[in-house]
């Protein structure tokens, strides 16, 4: 499906370049911006930004740190042990 208009961008593309930001750093916060700056784009009308959010969002609670079975605040805790 096609997401931004603007830049005929579809839904895939915009999955592969959040999976490659989660990839190198799954603790980074991901918006719109980044998405396209690291597909060498830039927002034209933004009007897709929305759905490149929930896409964000998706993808984040798809592949985010706790696919490993770490909770949220585990990393943030273990100074304490």
């Amino acid at each position: 499906m096609i997401v931004c208009q603007c830049n005929i961008l579809s839904d895939r593309e915009i999955e592969a370049a959040v999976e490659r930001l989660l990839r190198d750093d799954p603790w980074q916060l991901i918006v719109p911006s980044k998405v396209y700056h690291a597909m060498g784009i830039r927002g034209r009308c933004c009007g897709c930004f929305g759905d490149v959010i929930a896409i964000i969002g998706r993808m984040t609670a798809e592949l985010g740190p706790e696919r490993d079975g770490e909770k949220s605040g585990d990393r943030r805790d273990s100074w304490r042990n």
